[in-house]
């Protein structure tokens, strides 16, 4: 079964899989390469030198736009593949919202991380893409990281138990999948979740507790049918 990195402790919840860490390598734009120098070490709250490289990069200089990108592209390709959780899709949306921040540039937020409103733009763009179609399969023909759906006699079990994972995930609403997402995957506290979302922190904690209450629901559910 494929497991996030994890969380630290809370006493709150499950530690299901929702969806893969990528293999940066084999995403876009992958870990390697210079210019990583310029992330913030908590991007997510914390600006760096993003406002260094906005500043120039509103001006046309394009390498600073190139270093402000490298500098987030790791996280916002986790979150293109987590508002997709298809490989392929994650692609596509990656590219997309970096050619929309290109053209929107003098819209991005001064004085605060680059990274948080270049994800939500990632996830305005999937849902206008949405809008007026139907809903994505919960579950693909391979896992979201792009591999078969594969395992022995001994690991067929966890390949079932993630897909209801995968499709009780599918189920939530939107913003808590994202809730999940920002404490499963991109290792958050609450405090910077809140920060990050505008969401108090007690709601943060209360709306996190509910989504993994009902992921271990329809597990229980699925369990018990079978």
């Amino acid at each position: 079964m494929l497991q996030p990195r994890p969380a630290s402790a809370d006493n709150s919840g499950t530690n299901r899989s929702v969806i893969p860490t990528p293999r940066l390598a084999g995403g876009p734009g992958g870990a390697g390469g210079s210019g990583l120098e310029t992330t913030p070490s908590r991007p997510w709250t914390e600006p760096g030198q993003d406002q260094k490289l906005l500043d120039a990069a509103q001006r046309g200089d394009l390498t600073s736009l190139r270093l402000l990108v490298r500098a987030h592209r790791a996280p916002l390709w986790r979150a293109c593949l987590a508002i997709t959780c298809h490989w392929g899709e994650a692609e596509l949306l990656f590219q997309e919202t970096l050619a929309h921040a290109a053209r929107q540039l003098r819209a991005a937020p001064t004085g605060r991380p680059f990274l948080p409103w270049l994800v939500r733009l990632a996830r305005q763009v999937d849902a206008a893409k949405l809008r007026g179609r139907p809903a994505r399969p919960s579950v693909g023909s391979r896992r979201p990281n792009g591999e078969p759906w594969v395992a022995g006699a001994s690991g067929a079990h966890w390949v079932e138990d993630e897909k209801i994972t995968l499709h009780a995930f599918a189920q939530l609403h939107s913003d808590d999948q994202w809730l999940l997402v920002l404490r499963l995957f991109e290792r958050l506290p609450y405090a910077d979740i809140a920060r990050v979302t505008g969401i108090s922190v007690p709601r943060v904690m209360h709306r996190l507790a509910l989504a993994r209450e009902y992921l271990d629901r329809v597990h229980e559910a699925e369990e018990s049918a079978a």
